[in-house]
């Protein structure tokens, strides 16, 4: 690796379907492998910091 060359990144978890893998590393960036090129694309991150936002309402269970 040249100094030019990012360093790779260390993946925390790793998600495969019949057609797709992705990777989600430390720092919370998640990267899709690329079949055709043999590597990991980093992709475009547009999520708020805040994370997805719940309601304070519970569920209704009904009982039996």
């Amino acid at each position: 690796m040249t100094p030019a060359e990012p360093r790779p990144a260390r993946f925390v978890q790793i998600c495969a379907s019949q057609n797709d893998l992705f990777a989600l590393d430390a720092d919370g960036d998640i990267y899709q492998y690329n079949f055709n090129a043999t590597t990991w694309e980093k992709l475009a991150g547009s999520r708020a910091q805040e994370g997805p936002k719940r309601t304070d309402h519970a569920r209704a269970v009904k009982s039996p």
